[in-house]
């Protein structure tokens, strides 16, 4: 059956160049050769104008609603505005910074839009994001810190304005980014909207922010050893906005008649730093222990901290402990049987983490993912933008809450990845692949991003029967905070750009068999 065709408004046009319509547009005239077309003005009426194919038609711009809240720029050169923009159901707008003899236009992929419920009662209710975040990084660091002129040119108009830099650090730059990533919603659907900007040229600039701001924090740092020896092996655990595991793992340890040779303590919060440095003098007198303190001079996260602690350790045998990991007495004659192990060989060993004596919390990690799909909403977009669907790649533990059976942990098991509360491996080997990658920010994703590339380059990634200790979650550390959930988020973005064509070649049929 046919379908009925709407009649179409009559449109005349003064001095249309058949000729040279059909000469520069290769389509037209396979429209009119087809019959999808009758003639070069139909073809131009019906597709033409809206492609921009020909100058007949000027569009003469008209004033647009809009308005530039923040404008912010780091001491490093990076640049974050926040605003909202009213051209419901048109292209994706031109932004441009404009200055006495220069101009920067943000890329498409530079800037996402957001729901802004508070534009939506002010100018028009509907499943439209008005709102607008454009973030980037200048070649200059002192380029954008003066006043600009903001331009925004869309189909519904234009808009300019003056605005004025607020200049900040980099950390509170990279915090106001990530507090948006973690609240901001979209009618097009988050996951959709933030895609394309964290997994292309901006995510690259927003881990480069977070290195400009770890290379600060790493920079000052302040090292004190108590009681220094020979030792071998070296715990590492990194402490942030919590003192409570120097005080309680290295008594813990020696009371279950566990010798971990040197424990380093690296504080990421530097307001802890003076009750650290002496707790740490207290504990190592009080039970005659080596304990090496790492003061950072700001919050490094979890894998650059752990990249410092490695650098300062005094043996090649390194054992990764989180702050919420403890000694359990009844599984202590393992724990030392793998510590009298001369070597860990090639293999990154994570081991068997409890609730308490009898059920499991990990036992390994899997990679799976999950998809999503672009919502409807009245964003006139094309899928470079926002692709209509797309995946983000997830990590779940083998065996949580899974009561212990003694028969079945016999020997080492191969997995894909293991947990960063609990590793073993040689110092030498974790230097080939240059440390934890500090793409990440602050935390998470890293032990899994290790334990890919480890199993790339090094040697197999396994749980160790014997390394058997108990883990009380989410109770090391006092990560308060939407940035700190914006950092968690934008990670899983970030490790699915990274590892997405491994997981597909490698992992997604596999990862979540049962080890």
């Amino acid at each position: 059956m046919n379908m009925l065709e709407a009649p179409l408004l009559p449109v005349a046009l003064r001095n249309f160049d058949e000729s040279r319509y059909l000469e520069s547009n290769p389509h037209a005239r396979h429209a009119l050769t087809s019959g999808e077309a009758a003639s070069a003005l139909d073809h131009y009426l019906r597709f033409g104008i809206d492609e921009n194919k020909h100058s007949t038609i000027r569009r003469e711009p008209g004033a647009v609603a809009c308005s530039v809240e923040r404008y912010l720029v780091s001491e490093s050169g990076f640049c974050l505005i926040i605003g909202w923009l009213a051209d419901e159901g048109c292209e994706t707008p031109r932004m441009k910074l404009i200055g006495g003899d220069f101009t920067v236009e943000l890329p498409r992929t530079a800037c996402f839009r957001q729901a802004r419920k508070d534009v939506e009662q002010h100018i028009r209710e509907g499943a439209y994001d008005y709102g607008f975040v454009g973030f980037g990084q200048s070649p200059s660091k002192s380029l954008l810190k003066q006043p600009l002129l903001f331009q925004v040119a869309s189909l519904t108009g234009t808009f300019q304005t003056k605005i004025t830099p607020e200049i900040v650090s980099d950390k509170r730059l990279l915090n106001t980014l990530l507090q948006i990533i973690a609240t901001c919603e979209s009618h097009s659907g988050k996951q959709a909207s933030l895609n394309s900007f964290l997994c292309g040229a901006s995510g690259t600039a927003l881990i480069q922010l977070f290195r400009s701001h770890v290379a600060s924090a790493v920079s000052n740092s302040y090292v004190e050893r108590f009681r220094p020896r020979k030792v071998s092996s070296s715990f590492v655990t990194v402490l942030f906005g919590s003192t409570e595991p120097i005080k309680l793992q290295p008594m813990l340890f020696r009371e279950a008649g566990i010798d971990f040779g040197e424990w380093i303590y690296v504080c990421n919060s530097p307001e802890d730093a003076d009750e650290v440095l002496r707790y740490a003098r207290l504990m190592s007198d009080l039970y005659d222990v080596m304990i090496t303190v790492i003061a950072l001079g700001d919050n490094a996260g979890f894998g650059a901290a752990n990249n410092a602690a490695i650098d300062h350790a005094a043996s090649n045998r390194i054992f990764i402990i989180n702050p919420d990991v403890y000694a359990i007495p009844a599984y202590a004659r393992q724990m030392k049987q793998v510590l009298a192990d001369t070597k860990l060989g090639k293999t990154l060993w994570g081991g068997l983490l409890f609730y308490d004596d009898h059920n499991l919390m990990h036992s390994g990690m899997f990679i799976d993912k999950d998809e999503f799909v672009r919502r409807n909403s009245l964003n006139r977009t094309d899928d470079s933008v926002l692709a209509p669907y797309g995946r983000l790649l997830r990590v779940e533990h083998f065996d949580k809450g899974v009561p212990f059976s003694e028969p079945e942990w016999q020997k080492p098991r191969a997995v894909p990845a293991i947990t960063g509360a609990v590793m073993s491996f040689e110092k030498p080997m974790f230097e080939k692949l240059g440390g934890f990658s500090t793409r990440y920010i602050y935390g998470h994703y890293e032990d899994a991003d290790l334990s890919l590339r480890w199993n790339a380059s090094n040697g197999p990634v396994c749980v160790h029967p014997q390394i058997r200790l108990v883990h009380l979650e989410g109770q090391g550390s006092r990560a308060r905070g939407e940035e700190y959930r914006g950092a968690s988020m934008a990670n899983r973005y970030f490790f699915t750009a990274e590892h997405g064509a491994y997981f597909d070649k490698h992992l997604a049929k596999t990862s979540r068999r049962t080890p």
